[in-house]
């Protein structure tokens, strides 16, 4: 029993020296050596307690930043505007989690970046690189507090050094953060669209859709299932003032815009799913 004990408190005890030193290794690489070592005994008060921050071996990065940032030791001013380089990796759900990192850049303010590269890897993961020109790294408080809304879950983070970083997120259990849930038999007005109406729905057999007095709509729907993946298109190029659809089966999603332009339903449609 005692030799148990003992053997179970040894275990312990270098799991927790593991990691503390996994800890302080990805502060260093987040913040710089030099940076590091200035602010040493800071950063050991800061992150005594490592169970805040390390759950089974794996960081919680949005608290890590969070601390890092709140204490003046995230430097993300640069000495010149530089081309800034970020990589994304997806192993899960290429389409939608490329939909929801790009939203995601356009949400927190970046719509002037250009893609470098993308491809599917050997392992059937989504590499995406991204390059903008900035005098501030991009801030990952930012960055991940948005991609949390969407239930994206980050499982790495890297400083790569000359304006690099890298950033591995899981989006298993992501949703569309800006797709508007409409329950059955619930008839939701929307008014004048800056952009295509995007829904979410749950078990829905069929879609209506109202066009409001003065619009001139020429329906253009597309549903999709949870990944994204397009079931079904419609396209009409004739004026409609009302539309009903049956939804195939499996969709979670559906986008209601004009085949031409927005501003033939400035007016706003009313939609109901059954």
């Amino acid at each position: 029993m005692i030799k148990f004990f003992i053997v179970s408190l040894l275990s312990l005890l270098f799991t927790t020296i593991l990691s503390a030193s996994a800890l302080h290794d990805k502060i260093e690489n987040i913040i710089g050596t030099k940076d590091y070592k200035i602010h040493n005994s800071l950063i050991d008060l800061l992150f005594k307690d490592e169970s805040k921050y390390v759950v089974n071996g794996k960081f919680k990065y949005l608290k890590l930043f969070k601390t890092l940032q709140e204490n003046g030791l995230l430097n993300l001013r640069l000495n010149k505007p530089s081309d800034i380089e970020i990589e994304f990796k997806s192993a899960n759900n290429n389409f939608k989690s490329y939909k929801i990192l790009n939203d995601t850049m356009q949400i927190i303010g970046y719509r002037y970046f250009f893609t470098k590269s993308m491809s599917i890897n050997e392992h059937n993961q989504l590499i995406w690189k991204i390059v903008f020109k900035a005098e501030y790294m991009l801030d990952p408080v930012v960055l991940l507090s948005e991609l949390r809304k969407n239930n994206g879950n980050v499982l790495e983070v890297v400083n790569g050094g000359s304006d690099k970083w890298f950033y591995e997120v899981d989006f298993t259990n992501a949703d569309l953060d800006n797709a508007k849930k409409i329950d059955n038999f619930e008839k939701v007005k929307f008014q004048k669209p800056l952009r295509a109406y995007m829904l979410k729905v749950q078990d829905a057999k069929s879609i209506q859709i109202i066009s409001r007095n003065l619009n001139n709509w020429f329906p253009h729907i597309v549903f999709f299932d949870k990944d994204l993946k397009v079931l079904k298109v419609v396209k009409k190029n004739r004026v409609f003032r009302g539309y009903k659809v049956k939804m195939p089966d499996n969709t979670r999603y559906v986008k209601v815009t004009d085949l031409y332009n927005l501003i033939n339903i400035k007016r706003g449609l009313s939609i109901i799913v059954r």
